[in-house]
């Protein structure tokens, strides 16, 4: 598909060097200027950054968690209030992690300086920790893994977690959990093709309600439209972005159904990310809402950034056209992760994380 509006670019902001070993994930505090990323290296690295109108956005590191996992962190996670972080790790094993005292820039932000300490280890999964997402009250964590599990766990005070579910849905290793961002819906993506999705039930446990299908290959990645969490979508080996609609709910199933295919990656994409976008950058097409930025990734070291727009009238069609990609993000490496920034007035800032071990920040701007 050709970029339909060649005005905007992705402009490179800063290029965050440290890791050892491949970066695989990166995660932005909800509510302070911080930015975390995980690696091969068994390692987490934190960074400050500081924005104002005035000055140009920078980043500083601020220290490095050892994390003492015995494998890669492959995932990283922070609570809604910002004062948590989860780890999941190819040990098989969750850390979740907290500062006893916080230091602060002279605006009385957390910089993420200083010793972090690990709270809790939860333990329970057979093998390899992929992914690793806290519900939109904080109260529940979701976990998946190779073990072809999902599991999620209540939060409760002084870093206390109780399984509250072991969901084995899938026939095959699970890549990905993904929050519905104002219901207790958790999606889950597999190796076995499909995306699930569970809610609970107040008399009994947690259970599947749905079962998406239709992509060919891998599932790798979710993400919810962010506003109101009509839209759902997917990233997949087969190089295919789809996007499902939420078409009603019942007491025992969730109904969805495939209403677009993004196509613009040559290869897997391995991660997608879904931002309300910069309102001011946005399409303002007549009969049309803006749904907000999608940005993807994967094997072909590219990054696309979508709008996609629902029509107002009754069919409440949605629309998608690119409004700028750069090839070769992090020249001849894979990208593995990229995440939008979710703090007002960044809406159109973003971070990407390689195989190259770097974590990059990009900005969409004005050509």
């Amino acid at each position: 598909m050709d970029v339909d509006q060649p005005d905007l670019k992705l402009e490179l902001v800063a290029e965050l060097e440290g890791h050892d070993d491949r970066a695989w994930h990166i995660a932005w505090n909800p509510t302070r200027p911080i930015l975390a990323s995980c690696s091969a290296d068994k390692t987490v690295r934190m960074y400050s950054y500081r924005s104002s109108a005035s000055d140009p956005l920078t980043f500083s590191h601020t220290t490095t968690i050892p994390t003492g996992h015995t494998k890669t962190v492959r995932a990283v996670a922070w609570s809604p209030s910002g004062k948590t972080l989860a780890t999941a790790s190819f040990d098989s094993n969750i850390g979740i992690w907290a500062q006893e005292e916080e230091e602060e820039d002279d605006n009385g932000n957390g910089t993420g300086a200083g010793e972090w300490e690990c709270m809790s280890l939860l333990e329970g999964h057979e093998t390899e920790c992929k992914s690793v997402a806290y519900s939109n009250s904080g109260t529940l964590l979701a976990s998946c893994s190779r073990d072809k599990t999902v599991w999620i766990w209540e939060v409760h005070p002084d870093s206390d977690f109780e399984c509250m579910g072991v969901l084995m849905e899938h026939s095959q290793d699970v890549k990905c959990v993904a929050w519905h961002p104002t219901e207790e819906i958790l999606a889950s993506a597999s190796y076995d093709d499909t995306i699930k999705l569970y809610v609970d039930d107040p008399s009994d446990d947690w259970y599947c309600a749905a079962t998406l299908t239709g992509h060919n290959a891998t599932v790798w990645t979710l993400a919810w439209e962010p506003a109101k969490g009509r839209y759902l979508a997917s990233g997949a080996d087969d190089g295919l972005i789809r996007i499902w609609r939420l078409s009603g709910k019942s007491s025992t199933e969730i109904k969805a159904e495939c209403i677009a295919e993004l196509k613009g990656h040559e290869n897997p994409v391995y991660s997608i990310s879904w931002s309300k976008g910069k309102k001011e950058l946005l399409g303002n097409a007549d009969g049309q809402e803006s749904l907000g930025w999608l940005t993807s990734t994967g094997a072909d070291g590219s990054i696309i950034v979508w709008e996609i727009t629902e029509h107002t009238e009754a069919d409440k069609k949605v629309d998608h056209r690119i409004v700028t990609r750069l090839d070769s993000a992090h020249g001849v490496h894979d990208v593995n992760s990229v995440v939008w920034c979710p703090r007002d007035g960044l809406e159109d800032v973003l971070a990407t994380a390689s195989d190259d071990g770097h974590v990059k920040i990009w900005r969409v701007v004005k050509s």
